[in-house]
């Protein structure tokens, strides 16, 4: 396995350390050039030439053995024996300089003794080449040694590099949690304040307790009048469970985007029942108080609606039921459903000062906690809403 490269300047400074070690007196010359280092004496008789890289691999015991590349080789001067004996320098490969070292081998010379050892070598040249190869091979276990240690360090910089990463995006996602959960919170708050985890606008019973206390003077008027009204109780009450489960899913809304699209059909959808439940209360009263023209506008408006039917407000509480991938498509109907409602209410002119006196008196007599005035404001407010809403879209 190769080590990652190391900067020309940390290959000379391990090689003048080792060089120190073995040659403290010697003046060797150092040349790097164009991926080539050059060891060598002064004299230019003796040197190591690196042309390539050293290499390692890991064997049993797991010490670093050294692959001897072919391009790294000595230049070597020694003497020739035989008749024509003479100097020569050449260049040899590791393997054969270790040869030498360790009793000689054959070079191939032609004319002088087939053999290169000790012999061949003048003064302390063959010590200085033992040295040499000691350096050589000390030096490249220090290059290997250096690469692996800077692989140790590459990996622990790449290790605390994903930790910081990780504990980046962890810190992310958490501060992303709290400001999800926060804006839940404040959702849940708002349409629940006394946080018995029920919407605050589907508490009450206010229509079935008139229906009931007017519902021998509606029977004498026309006793189909009392199924009708019976259906919009059933609507009504399919409506609030409806509510309660879109606002349980907000509880589980995974991001805020999502969050976001929930509340806004929450609150849409509660506009549509707020709507009906004022029209549905203004029906009885406007029947009782024998205003037929009003009765017969909201009934007219209701039936266009399908609201003696409810099978729309049925189906959609199957669906958040049996929620599943359809959930967008879903909010999306909800959404549409409460459009023509709001569209199709905002289209009657009965509403005057003297009808809400009239249903004010009505409520009161039933112990209803409904303030008229603050139902007819909510509506106003969130019908403008809706309006802008859609202008800007």
């Amino acid at each position: 396995m190769e080590g990652i490269d190391l900067s020309k300047e940390n290959e000379i400074a391990i090689m003048e350390n080792v060089v120190s070690k073995y040659l403290p007196q010697n003046n060797l010359i150092y040349e790097h050039n164009k991926g080539i280092f050059r060891l060598i004496t002064s004299d230019k008789r003796f040197g190591i030439i690196f042309r390539g890289k050293f290499w390692r691999e890991n064997i049993r015991d797991l010490k670093l053995k050294i692959i001897n590349k072919p391009d790294h080789v000595f230049l070597i001067t020694y003497k020739t024996k035989g008749l024509f004996s003479k100097e020569k320098t050449r260049t040899f490969n590791t393997s054969v300089v270790s040869k030498i070292l360790n009793g000689g081998t054959q070079i191939g010379e032609l004319i002088s003794s087939s053999k290169v050892d000790k012999n061949n070598f003048q003064n302390e040249d063959f010590k200085l080449l033992n040295k040499l190869y000691d350096i050589y091979n000390e030096y490249g276990e220090k290059i290997i040694e250096q690469k692996i240690q800077d692989e140790k360090n590459e990996n622990l910089k790449k290790d605390e590099f994903k930790k910081l990463n990780k504990e980046k995006l962890r810190l992310k996602e958490e501060l992303r949690l709290t400001k999800l959960n926060q804006s839940k919170s404040n959702v849940l708050s708002e349409l629940d304040k006394d946080g018995n985890g029920e919407v605050d606008v589907i508490e009450g019973n206010d229509f079935n307790l008139l229906l009931k206390k007017h519902q021998k003077s509606i029977v004498e008027i026309d006793r189909t009048y009392v199924q009708q009204f019976v259906k919009i109780s059933g609507y009504l009450k399919t409506k609030e469970k409806n509510i309660q489960s879109i606002f349980n899913l907000i509880k589980d809304t995974p991001n805020q985007e999502v969050l976001n699209e929930y509340v806004e059909v929450l609150k849409d959808d509660i506009h549509s029942y707020n709507l009906i439940l004022f029209n549905s209360l203004n029906m009885i009263v406007s029947l009782v108080e024998d205003d037929m023209i009003t009765f017969y506008e909201i009934h007219e408006m209701f039936d266009t609606l399908n609201m003696f039917d409810s099978k729309h407000e049925k189906d959609v509480s199957q669906k958040l039921t049996n929620i599943g991938d359809g959930l967008k498509d879903l909010m999306y109907e909800i959404r549409r459903m409460g459009d023509q409602i709001s569209d199709s209410i905002c289209e009657l002119t009965y509403v005057t000062e003297q009808s809400n006196e009239q249903l004010t008196d009505q409520l009161s007599e039933i112990d209803s906690t409904m303030k008229v005035g603050n139902l007819i404001s909510t509506i106003n407010t969130y019908q403008n809403y809706k309006n802008n809403r859609r202008l800007n879209s």
